[in-house]
């Protein structure tokens, strides 16, 4: 009999997928770093190349679906997102590349509602699936946190929107009651996708209209909402664990 690991074609591994995404992320780091600098260009390749360890240590021998090929493809957008914050981050971003942000920024949140719905409808719902779903949601929200806070879009406090959920995943490591599974939520994606939402509408004001009260307004909103959904969760864990 053969083994399901035996039927899986080299197509379908995501190594294939790695490989061939390498082409596209060559060509837009050279054009990145040919247009705005080659500081954000090598960023943005070193980022995929953490993300395609990450990707075939975990994912190992398992067949790629189609889905997983939709999250790759946000974690690409991620990646290019990660040199143009650091790029902000030491020195003002050009007008072109802020608007270069907003657009792939834009797309990635577009697809994050794209690869569940794939996932359900091809039968590929997987627990690495929706590791790799929600570490992609969080890179992509530090990414976007840096890039407001450089900008001086609003002050670093708008870091805690990147960074919350990292602090709760280091905190469990010590308190077990926050392993425990929480049940899926709807509420808790709809927060989470506010919070790229409010990113990418305070960098469009920050294009538009310079500092803007509306893009503070609209941050302290997504935080306070993140705070809620987060504490939520926290009490429930507290109280089944």
């Amino acid at each position: 009999m053969v083994t399901p690991l035996l039927r899986t074609s080299r197509r379908d591994t995501s190594e294939y997928w790695l490989l061939a995404a390498s082409g596209p992320v060559l060509l837009g780091s050279a054009l990145l770093g040919w247009r705005l600098s080659w500081l954000s260009a090598s960023t943005a390749a070193f980022c995929f190349l953490v993300l395609a360890a990450l990707v075939a240590w975990h994912s190992r021998a398992r067949r790629f679906g189609i889905a997983d090929v939709v999250t790759l493809t946000r974690g690409l957008g991620v990646c290019f997102l990660a040199g143009l914050a650091l790029q902000a981050l030491v020195g003002d971003l050009a007008r072109h590349a802020v608007l270069t942000m907003i657009i792939m920024g834009t797309l990635c949140v577009t697809l994050d509602g794209v690869d569940g719905r794939v996932a359900r409808a091809r039968g590929e719902v997987s627990a690495f699936g929706a590791r790799f779903d929600v570490e992609t949601d969080a890179a992509m929200l530090a990414v976007l946190s840096v890039a407001v806070a450089a900008l001086g879009i609003a002050g670093w406090w708008v870091m805690a929107i990147g960074v919350l959920r990292y602090g709760y995943v280091a905190t469990s490591l010590f308190v077990p009651a926050l392993r425990t599974p929480l049940p899926y939520r709807y509420s808790g994606k709809v927060v989470a996708v506010a919070q790229a939402v409010a990113l990418l509408a305070a960098l469009t004001f920050r294009l538009t209209h310079g500092e803007h009260w509306v893009s503070t307004a609209l941050l302290l909103a997504a935080l306070a909402s993140l705070c809620w959904s987060f504490g939520r969760s926290v009490l429930w864990q507290l109280r089944h664990s």
